[in-house]
C-alpha cells in the first residue's frame, strides 16, 4: 500500500514537471519575439530619434 502511494506521488510530480516544461517550451516563441521587439524599439529610439518608435 505504501509503495503504491509513493509510486503514484512520483508519477504525479513527474507529470506536473512535464506539463510545466512543455508550457515553457511553447511560450519560448512569444518570449523571443517580445524581446526582439523591445530591442528593435530601443535601437530605433537610439539611432533614429526623430522617426523612432514612441
Amino acid at each position: 500500500m505504501i509503495m503504491r502511494r509513493k509510486a503514484q506521488s512520483f508519477l504525479d510530480y513527474a507529470a506536473l514537471i512535464a506539463i510545466i516544461a512543455i508550457s515553457l517550451i511553447a511560450m519560448m516563441g512569444y518570449i523571443y519575439n517580445s524581446v526582439k521587439a523591445r530591442v528593435h524599439h530601443a535601437w530605433a529610439d537610439i539611432y533614429h530619434p526623430v522617426t523612432g518608435v514612441r
